[in-house]
């Protein structure tokens, strides 16, 4: 069983959700919270948190002063069924593994998001923060989708 899960049905496509969670990240990530949820330095800001749409690719944060982390590498890129990348702090001994599945629901589609390796990581006493961490920007994501499926069922009764 992974470390973390959380589960939530959304009012979107499969493919829409994942491309929400992939291309609009920089928007719906909450830059503020319990929890610091940037790795900029104290010295600068956080400007963009993305990913390099590909397998391979690097997930990462750039920074005001130009400079960037990379928290993790894409392991698994299936759009729009699933999605898997590496998460690492900088004083960890290794990272952690991130998967989200898309699955079409009755009413749009099932996103599951696990996160697992908190021991090989080095930081196992990090699990029940990291729980209570996802659950904040899982339902920040959460809460982006559904607006933007009420923004859509406002503007096609407009026209």
């Amino acid at each position: 069983m992974p470390d973390v899960t959380l589960e939530a049905t959304l009012p979107l496509p499969p493919a829409h959700a994942f491309d929400v969670f992939v291309e609009q990240m920089n928007t719906w990530w909450p830059r503020q919270g319990v929890f610091p949820y940037s790795f900029a330095p104290n010295s600068t800001r956080p400007l963009h948190i993305r990913f390099e749409a590909t397998p391979g690719g690097r997930y990462f944060e750039t920074f005001a002063d130009g400079s960037e982390y990379v928290i993790g590498t894409i392991s698994a890129w299936h759009p729009p069924t699933e999605l898997a990348y590496s998460w690492r702090d900088p004083t960890w001994d290794g990272s952690t593994d991130i998967r989200l599945t898309f699955e079409p629901a009755d009413d749009g589609v099932r996103v599951t998001y696990t996160q697992d390796g908190f021991a090989g990581a080095g930081v196992p006493e990090l699990i029940p923060y990291y729980q209570i961490g996802c659950e904040q920007t899982f339902s920040a994501y959460i809460a982006h989708c559904r607006a933007l499926d009420k923004l859509q069922t406002l503007t096609s009764r407009l026209a």
